[in-house]
């Protein structure tokens, strides 16, 4: 019964190569689901019969795959992932932390300030009070305080924390 199903599936499994042996379990279940509720009536052979439940099987699992977002994996879908970080992700996030900090190190005194009261959740007419400045002016002062992170985030920082440089 096995050679009956890997023949009959073999035309979905470049496209299901990821599903392969996943999908081949699922059509012996349901041969064998099949089987137990006596829905084969012996009109044609097993062997047509095995056959078409392996067509339909593989026909749903396509459809299950158009219908998982792209990227994702197909453990991800059935919400089999561990909870935990893996090893890499640990490493990629100690990275971005580094890198990060790096780029808040970079930027000016007053920028690391401004951020801090945004991240406290004041608005700007709150920090500009606090600061002494209008609330315009503040603003202005926060886009090039983004303009500056994001230029020590792609490695443009320049040295001495935020000190212009003469060309």
């Amino acid at each position: 019964m096995d050679g009956w199903i890997a023949g009959a599936a073999g035309p979905f499994r470049r496209r299901l190569a990821a599903d392969w042996p996943d999908l081949l379990q699922d059509v012996r279940l349901e041969v064998l689901r099949l089987l137990r509720a006596s829905s084969w009536r012996g009109e044609a052979r097993l062997k047509t019969y095995v056959w078409r439940v392996t067509g339909h099987t593989c026909l749903d699992a396509l459809r299950r795959q158009r219908r998982r977002p792209e990227g994702e994996p197909a453990d991800a879908a059935l919400g089999l992932r561990s909870p935990d970080p893996s090893p890499l992700d640990r490493v990629l996030d100690h990275d971005r932390s580094r890198v990060l900090l790096t780029a808040l190190e970079a930027v000016p005194a007053e920028c690391r300030q401004i951020w801090e009261r945004i991240l406290r959740g004041l608005g700007y007419r709150e920090i500009g009070l606090e600061l002494g400045v209008s609330e315009g002016a503040l603003r202005v002062r926060a886009h090039r305080c983004r303009k500056q992170a994001a230029d020590a985030l792609a490695g443009n920082a320049v040295a001495s924390r935020g000190a212009k440089t003469e060309a």
